[in-house]
């Protein structure tokens, strides 16, 4: 294995740690680390409602994964949570800028600038205000709360489908400790993850380090020039540092920074239509002649790079002190996020459009203030302010010979310059009054007022013969595009208990994510004179009901939740296959039914059982596309080749979905244990794109395990883990060929990770 100079770096900042850790731990007291889980009351502790308490009295839908969870699945970042997440999807894309992640069938997949995600990511208590920016390395996480539903009232910004809401471990000030793991698998999956907390002076302040360096090979091979592609090569640290002033006064600083740089994202050829000919005579067939085509397509055969490197950090400081008897709270944080990226559109061995890049770089600032009232009184309350600032840039190029024969050394291309500031402001709270010891009554609000100025200009490579068709366009320079717009989101609801372990709730809650601005490169003056380049705001409104029960003693937790969501002027993207070219639009309206359903069981000593299942029913109204290839008037095709999608369901949007897992720990004697875990998810069968049959993913099931022996104290461990272990193979995006496409049909490609595949390895940990 060979080793870069950034991993030996790491390796000799965990040695370091390990030094400091253990020349500290004389000086503290023992204490237990904070935990997701108290356990002398077996409560799951969530903020999901911007204030701790515990899981089964929050009425909001929400699934909390612990660090231990997480581990055992083998889940390193949001686009895995769908393993172990049976309401969250995720959906692949030629870069991080066009991936997305969908909560009950809703979220938000496009490259523009301009439109913000619906599933918001928080991490810490700082929102992430670029979707891109969220892909990252799960690194000393301490829960992943996963919100289902609106959540603006009190997490505003994009989270009109949801939100996730990271919460790393804090240092602690009465005990120092130490945790490093590494491993190794298939794929030459290596990862090295390391985390020290230290106390600097008892009780009072305390600093954690935390680190990780993850490389993998890709599952793809290029045929080209051998290459192996959508590997995995990241890595990041983070400190912080706590510092306890006494009379409930603290002081919380955060900073990370981690960098991602890949061959990725590589699409392979599911199937072709042999006779597309390029503008060297060549066919498909030809091109694609050494290739096992199909969905086990490990091979591509293409003579552009494909890569995408990003990196993001910032620094937030949360401040906390005692004001009349409330906590007044204030998070404020800066970020930074760069990406450059390439993919080969055309996805053969000819310069059709080799280069298709883009160079991202994105500032935010965002500031929180909130004023929290105790618990346990007759009216409980967090009232806020929150301001976001948002500064992004981007430089797009295409270029190659596009379809046409072209001399040597001449070409089309284009260069796509553009930028958007963003301004929000809120005031929100959400109050709960207790007219009795069973009955709480729940109103929120968030007053909104958000602005948005973008940019943009489109211009033919020096040096070109014209621009590229598809993929860019003419010369345009746009007018400044602006949007202002204010809006008044709510929420009400009612909870009551039953007893002590058993409580009933209902809300109604009015979500919003505000316009968008079409900045993708084939916009049009026809576009923006029409009026179209600003999008409608995305309104969300959800009925929801729920059930949390405990029973049996608490050895059995069973929660349910009902849902009637409803989203109008989605702000959606879609592809003509026709015109090789990305149109968005406001959808009509889409309406997700369903319901969930969570259990955990505690059967006997050291023996534990989960099952989580989601039922979603998803429909879209009124929205109307470029049909399909091959797409008849039988089939739904009508005027103008488009088609009215009424009534079908959501892309990636799987009806069933659920979880089931169970580990079990046994003594082997004295001063040795032994743990199994092994878990099941299962997804029904998808579309990918809207009623074409041939971006079908059909269901699929994937088997986690892992068996574990470690020391009684749990200092030393050493595990045995297996992912996919039935080898249950499918695709995270399935698309048309780009310009594979004719009147009677299209070839397809397909986008696969390594978690498509059998995957076992070996992980030693340790822990002081």
């Amino acid at each position: 294995m060979t080793y870069t100079k950034t991993q030996l770096w790491l390796a000799g900042t965990a040695c370091a740690i390990v030094a400091m850790a253990q020349a500290s731990s004389a000086q503290a007291q023992s204490a237990a680390p904070p935990k997701i889980q108290d356990a002398a009351s077996g409560e799951i502790i969530v903020t999901a409602q911007k204030r701790e308490q515990s899981l089964q009295k929050v009425p909001v839908s929400v699934s909390v994964i612990g660090a231990t969870a997480l581990a055992a699945n083998r889940v390193a970042g949001i686009e895995q949570l769908a393993q172990i997440a049976p309401s969250v999807n995720f959906t692949n894309s030629a870069n991080t800028r066009g991936q997305g992640v969908s909560v009950r069938g809703i979220g938000t997949l496009n490259f523009s600038d301009g439109v913000e995600p619906s599933v918001s990511t928080v991490i810490d208590g700082v929102v992430i205000g670029r979707s891109a920016a969220s892909f990252f390395d799960f690194s000393d996480i301490s829960r992943v709360e996963v919100l289902r539903g609106p959540q603006g009232t009190l997490f505003g910004k994009n989270a009109s489908a949801g939100a996730i809401n990271l919460v790393t471990e804090k240092p602690s000030l009465t005990r120092n400790s130490l945790d490093g793991t590494i491993s190794y698998g298939t794929f030459n999956d290596f990862r090295l993850k390391g985390s020290a907390s230290m106390v600097l002076k008892d009780g009072s302040v305390a600093l954690r380090l935390s680190g990780f360096r993850s490389t993998a090979d890709g599952v793809i091979t290029n045929l080209y020039n051998g290459k192996n592609l959508n590997n995995i090569n990241t890595w990041g640290l983070r400190g912080k540092l706590l510092w306890d002033m006494g009379d409930n006064t603290s002081l919380y600083i955060i900073g990370d920074y981690s960098a991602n740089n890949r061959r990725c994202c590589v699409s392979t050829i599911r199937s072709i239509l042999p006779a597309t000919t390029y503008y060297n005579g060549q066919t498909r067939a030809q091109l694609t002649a050494n290739q096992q085509i199909g969905p086990l397509n490990r091979t591509v055969n293409i003579d552009g790079d494909a890569f995408g490197n990003q990196s993001a950090g910032g620094v937030s400081a949360e401040f906390n002190t005692e004001l009349l008897g409330q906590t007044l709270t204030s998070v404020t944080a800066y970020r930074a996020f760069k990406t450059y990226d390439n993919n080969d559109a055309d996805g053969v061995q000819v310069d059709v459009y080799n280069v298709n890049n883009a160079l991202q770089h994105q500032k935010q600032f965002t500031q929180e203030l909130r004023l929290t009232s105790p618990a346990k009184q007759k009216l409980e309350y967090v009232l806020g302010l929150f301001y976001f600032y948002q500064d992004l840039d981007t430089v797009t190029q295409v270029k190659g010979t596009g379809f046409t024969a072209l001399p040597a050394g001449q070409y089309l291309g284009n260069q796509v310059d553009r930028s958007i500031r963003n301004n929000n402001g809120a005031a929100f709270g959400q109050f709960t009054y207790h007219p009795t010891e069973e009955l709480s009554l729940i109103g929120g609000f968030r007053y909104t007022a958000e602005n948005a100025t973008a940019n943009f200009a489109r211009s033919v490579l020096a040096g070109a013969n014209g621009p590229a068709t598809g993929l860019g366009g003419p010369v345009y320079t746009s007018p400044a595009l602006h949007f202002s717009n204010k809006d008044f989101s709510y929420k009400l609801g009612a909870d009551y208990k039953f007893s002590r372990d058993v409580m009933a709730y209902i809300t109604y809650t009015r979500g919003y994510k505000g316009p968008a601005i079409n900045l993708l490169n084939n916009l049009t003056a026809s576009v923006v004179n029409a009026g179209q380049a600003i999008l409608k705001p995305e309104i969300a409104r959800n009925l929801e009901v729920g059930l949390r029960t405990q029973m049996l003693d608490r050895k059995l937790t069973l929660n349910v939740t009902g849902f009637h969501e409803t989203f109008t002027n989605f702000q959606a993207q879609t592809f003509n296959a026709v015109l090789s070219t990305f149109t968005l639009a406001n959808a009509g309206k889409l309406t997700a039914n369903g319901v969930e359903v969570e259990a955990i069981a505690h059967p006997a000593q050291g023996f534990n059982l989960s099952a989580n299942v989601a039922y979603t029913d998803t429909k879209v109204e009124g929205f109307v596309i470029a049909c399909y290839p091959g797409q008849t008037l039988a089939l739904g095709c009508g005027a103008n080749s488009t088609q009215d999608v009424t009534g079908q369901p959501l892309a990636n949007a799987p009806k069933w979905a659920y979880t089931v897992g169970g580990d079990y720990t046994h003594e082997i004697n004295g001063s040795l244990q032994a743990k199994g875990t092994l878990g099941y998810t299962y997804r029904s069968n998808v579309f990918f794109a809207y009623a074409d049959p041939n971006t079908v993913q059909k269901g699929y099931g994937l088997l986690n395990g892992s068996l574990t022996v470690e020391t009684k104290d749990k200092r030393y461990r050493l595990t045995l883990w297996g992912k996919n272990l039935t080898n249950q193979h499918f695709a995270t995006s399935i698309g048309t060929g780009f310009r594979d496409t004719s009147t009677t049909g299209a070839g397809y490609t397909q986008l696969l990770t390594s978690d498509a595949f059998r995957t076992i390895g070996v992980e030693a940990g340790v822990r002081f």
